[in-house]
């Protein structure tokens, strides 16, 4: 069988083609990831919307929002960012110093895993939010792969945090990695999957929280990681809430009539 050579190809069918040895050309450009280092190895240069992001990490609620922080206070205003299912409430003062406003976060926990699931593909079908960050523990391949359907034409961020143990589990994410703490205010990165090369070694990702960064001295910082440099972008104000629950809006779940739960959730199937 002759060797396929791109250049022979129609120019409008050679400019689909992608090679495993390259990264994808994403169809949308990805919102930064806030690491130079991080876009570089990722299709669209930053975290990628019409798809799942599968994040992994050895013990929930401890780094999904130092990862994610710097990318949703990009998200739009005008639309919320919510959070299904998180471990431990989350924690408004913070997040507005992270720049993500109270009262653009909608929480939503409790329920069932199969409840949890049913409710993430209507969010995804319904496309109303600019990010979603869903703790699914128990999740299975066949329900990802569904879900990777659904999000297909979402618009926003979508993350999934799994537990580490999943790691050789089939997934049908196109962007699969793992997370954990490096030494001090730092993430360690590694890419398990992703549309290109197979990416080898780590990432060491600095991650120091907002408030810290003009309190802390030099000397805290490790030497491997680039100093902070003084922000260039305009901030916008934020009112902080009066107490860290309030969120600017009820997240507590609302019981569903004895019909609506009585039905199965279409992703159990």
């Amino acid at each position: 069988m002759p060797k396929l050579d791109a250049l022979s190809l129609p120019p409008t069918v050679a400019a689909q083609l992608w090679r495993g040895d390259h990264l994808v050309r994403a169809p949308m450009a990805g919102i930064p990831t806030g690491w130079d280092a991080l876009d570089a190895e990722l299709p669209g240069k930053g975290w990628p919307s019409q798809c799942l992001t599968e994040v992994l990490q050895p013990q929930a609620g401890t780094l999904e929002w130092r990862l994610t922080g710097m990318a949703l206070q990009q998200c739009p205003a005008h639309k919320p960012v919510i959070a299904l299912g998180p471990p431990l409430p989350p924690h408004a003062s913070g997040l507005a110093q992270s720049g993500l406003a109270p009262g653009q976060l909608v929480w939503i926990h409790g329920g069932r895993p199969q409840d949890q699931l049913w409710a993430l593909e209507q969010l995804l079908k319904a496309n109303a939010a600019a990010a979603l960050l869903a703790w699914l523990p128990q999740v299975q391949p066949e329900q990802i792969r569904r879900l990777q359907i659904s999000a297909q034409q979402f618009e926003g961020l979508v993350f999934v945090f799994r537990p580490e143990s999943s790691r050789h589990q089939a997934s049908a994410a196109p962007l699969r990695l793992l997370v954990r703490s490096s030494q001090p205010w730092s993430l360690q990165l590694e890419l398990l999957k992703r549309r290109g090369p197979v990416h080898e070694g780590t990432l060491e990702l600095p991650a120091v929280p907002p408030s810290l960064q003009a309190v802390l001295p030099t000397r805290l910082w490790p030497a491997s990681l680039p100093q902070p440099q003084p922000s260039t972008t305009s901030t916008r104000a934020i009112l902080l809430p009066d107490h860290d629950t309030d969120l600017g809006r009820p997240a507590a779940p609302t019981p569903l009539p004895r019909r609506q739960r009585a039905q199965p959730s279409s992703l159990q199937h």
